[in-house]
């Protein structure tokens, strides 16, 4: 019984301190979305634009890679979704305290209205020295939160944080309850 409430203390601690440092530079989302790419293809009929070949997409501190984007858009302007397909695709924002978040999958999905970055296959998320890698990695920027999935094939969700961070952020949280 004590294996598994260290192993929950751990997984909290490690969870916090993905979770609670990340604050999305808001001035981001207020930035052109820009893209570049070696080709595109418009499917007007379908509201689906397709840029191949060494992708680049930019918006304020956000950048990201891939070899191929599709943008869908789903609805009304501003619903837009962004998938990024890459060996591996890449995810960067700098963050409001100045630290950056990187991100990297397979596939990775940018829900532009909700704010959410999914990350499928060989997900992995990094913030300073702590990463999160999974099958399947939620960034939900808008709500601060992240979530993490193994498919359960042998694979795991696995989190490396250090213990000075851990020590910083127990300090931090006390500070808070001041």
């Amino acid at each position: 019984m004590r294996a598994i409430s260290i192993h929950h203390v751990n997984l909290l601690l490690a969870l916090s301190l993905l979770t609670t440092s990340i604050e999305a530079k808001q001035s981001d989302y207020q930035q052109p979305i820009q893209v570049d790419s070696q080709r595109q293809l418009a499917e007007l009929g379908s509201d689906k634009v397709s840029f191949l070949d060494d992708v680049v997409i930019t918006q304020g501190s956000i950048r990201i890679t891939a070899s191929k984007v599709e943008v869908i858009r789903h609805g009304q302007k501003g619903a837009e979704e962004m998938i990024a397909y890459g060996s591996p695709a890449t995810f960067y924002q700098i963050l409001d305290n100045g630290k950056p978040v990187e991100a990297q999958a397979k596939q990775l999905s940018y829900k532009l209205k909700e704010k959410l970055v999914i990350l499928s296959g060989k997900a992995h998320l990094k913030q300073e020295d702590s990463q999160v890698s999974g099958d399947t990695i939620r960034y939900d920027i808008q709500k601060q939160q992240m979530a993490a999935e193994s498919s359960g094939k042998g694979s795991r969700v696995k989190t490396i944080f250090l213990p000075d961070q851990i020590q910083e952020q127990v300090n931090d949280q006390k500070k808070g309850q001041q």
